[in-house]
């Protein structure tokens, strides 16, 4: 599995009270396995975006969490991939 910088340091030192914004592409998880992992780590899906990736938000906190969830193939966070999320297009 890929985890971007920014997903790897959320891991090691999450900041209280901060939100992670996150693109995952799964592997050989399902929806199921996503919406569970999202459930456990206080999150929630945003929506789907281009070429099967998924946006997703949960408090930093849980980033440790969320990627220790089997079958993602890639985590990064929405500012590394330069998404415009504030206007939700």
């Amino acid at each position: 599995m890929y985890l971007s910088h920014p997903v790897r340091r959320m891991r090691k030192q999450p900041f209280e009270d901060e939100t992670a914004t996150l693109v995952v592409e799964l592997d050989e998880a399902d929806q199921s396995d996503l919406d569970a992992a999202l459930d456990a780590a206080d999150g929630s899906l945003e929506r789907e975006l281009q070429l099967g990736s998924l946006l997703g938000t949960m408090p930093e906190t849980s980033v440790d969490e969320f990627c220790s969830m089997d079958g993602l193939a890639r985590v990064e966070t929405a500012d590394t991939l330069g998404l415009a999320i504030d206007d939700g297009e």
